[in-house]
């Protein structure tokens, strides 16, 4: 499994597979996570850079009790169809094949997080510089 910024070296050489065949998210149970990871800065991670909010912002109780992940702008097309999924609703420039799905899903987050910093926080994760206040 390739997550974070270590997809960008430790994937070099490695077998890859078509895009097109990432259809599921097979680490995360998304729809009902179990756990959740809080970071130094309040972001409540459903997976490395996959935010359901700040908990600085809003309680982390009430993040919890209405996360909704249809709705959830990353969440919701990964349920549906995996990091494909992400590519097709976003018409995402992507490349053709990828290591694994951690691997094309953080390179298509990568290019998502202008669009939904507050879901793919914080920056740090994506080996970019912090805004003032994440």
């Amino acid at each position: 499994m390739f997550r974070g910024r270590a997809v960008e070296t430790l994937t070099a050489g490695l077998p890859r597979r078509h895009w097109e065949q990432f259809t599921t998210c097979p680490y995360e149970d998304l729809r009902d996570p179990e756990r959740v990871h809080v970071d130094a800065y309040g972001h409540v991670h459903l997976c490395q850079g996959l935010s359901m909010g700040n908990m600085w912002q809003t309680p982390l109780s009430r993040l919890v009790r209405e996360y909704d992940p249809d709705s959830h702008p990353i969440v919701g097309p990964l349920l549906r169809g995996g990091p494909a999924s992400l590519i097709r609703e976003y018409h995402i420039p992507h490349e053709e094949e990828y290591v694994d799905a951690c691997h094309c899903c953080y390179s298509l987050r990568l290019a998502l997080l202008g669009r939904f910093p507050q879901f793919l926080a914080p920056r740090q994760v994506y080996g970019l510089a912090a805004d003032v206040g994440t």
